[in-house]
């Protein structure tokens, strides 16, 4: 029997090792963007976006290239094995949180807690309907929205049908790493790269879930019953 790979440990290794000749941080970013891409062109490809892609990946040499795709298959498994802020640990881990712009993420098991309190009897919050939306102004990297979706998982209510989120944070990075895994946890939403405070949205990343759950349409029908019963 093999013994089980800890994926956190061997992301931070394999970053660690990974193009040397690049600032960290510049790494992890581009790590971000080429993950972000490839979601992206999974579900519809873009040859703009392929376009950006390319240009990232031709600052580095092959091998390299290889360990930005390894990386993501840790972030992939790492989020299968067990739920939680699987990118924000290592970001911070990696010491690659910025004081100055107040990159320190939220502890996953202080999102459980707050997810938990404020969901209180998750039986009750499906009494009157059938989906939930939540709305987070500052995203990170998406920890208390997946907070949510796994106390609603563990309760029995599938998050990719019971629950739909916006999540907004003004760092492009942040954003990013959201995206990430509220994909590949299967969390319908918009992912928004701007200011909530001045309601000012410069890009919105949407999830594959939200169109595998027909949320269109699902949002539309729950906005049409709400103009209704207020008339």
């Amino acid at each position: 029997m093999k013994n089980a790979i800890n994926h956190e440990k061997a992301f931070i290794s394999l970053f660690n090792q990974t193009a040397r000749y690049h600032h960290r941080h510049q790494v992890f970013e581009d790590f971000i963007s080429c993950s972000v891409i490839a979601l992206q062109n999974g579900l519809h490809f873009c040859d703009k976006r392929e376009q950006k892609y390319m240009r990232i990946v031709a600052r580095y040499q092959k091998p390299d290239v290889s360990n930005l795709a390894q990386l993501l298959g840790h972030v992939v498994n790492g989020l299968e094995e067990a739920p939680g802020d699987f990118l924000g640990r290592v970001f911070m881990q990696l010491e690659l949180g910025d004081k100055y712009r107040g990159q320190f993420f939220t502890p996953w098991s202080v999102s459980l807690m707050m997810a938990q309190l404020q969901l209180g009897n998750v039986g009750e919050q499906f009494s009157d309907k059938a989906f939930m939306t939540l709305s987070e102004p500052a995203c990170g990297a998406g920890c208390m929205t997946l907070a949510f979706a796994s106390v609603l998982r563990e309760a029995g209510y599938s998050p990719h049908r019971h629950l739909w989120v916006s999540a907004t944070d003004i760092d492009p990075l942040a954003a990013g790493m959201a995206y990430i895994q509220l994909s590949l946890c299967g969390v319908p939403g918009e992912v928004i790269i701007g200011n909530a405070l001045l309601d000012e949205r410069r890009r919105v990343l949407l999830t594959p879930a939200h169109y595998w759950g027909n949320w269109p349409y699902r949002l539309k029908t729950k906005l049409y019953h709400l103009l209704h019963d207020a008339c």
